[in-house]
């Protein structure tokens, strides 16, 4: 997508950014099921890949949540400002690594970016 179309995006609904958020968070909550410790097992090893793994989910999860709450408090300005575009672009940016995914929502292929080799 060149520079001029992804300013030329529109924004998305309420509705889309739930979807994308909920999907993202699924996806990012199975990556790290093998991670989950049930009450009483031990912490994972610092520095091991469960661990590592735990960390990186952790931290994806935040971003979403952080960037879709920026969304939803920029949707509700009449006119929504520069932060819901920049955020709305970083969610469709972090989707995309699950562009071939069946369950992702058949509306957000269209406004992913261009897939780069």
């Amino acid at each position: 997508m060149t520079e001029s179309a992804s300013a030329q995006r529109s924004l998305p609904t309420w509705g889309q950014v739930d979807a994308l958020c909920i999907f993202i968070h699924g996806r990012t909550y199975a990556a790290a099921a093998p991670t989950i410790r049930l009450n009483g097992e031990p912490p994972h090893a610092p520095g091991s890949g469960l661990a590592r793994v735990s960390e990186v989910n952790g931290a994806l999860y935040e971003v979403t949540s952080h960037l879709c709450r920026r969304l939803y408090d920029e949707l509700e300005k009449r006119p929504p400002g520069p932060i819901a575009d920049a955020s709305w672009e970083a969610l469709l940016t972090i989707t995309a690594a699950w562009r071939d995914d069946p369950e992702l929502p058949a509306w957000v292929n269209e406004l992913l970016p261009v897939k780069r080799h």
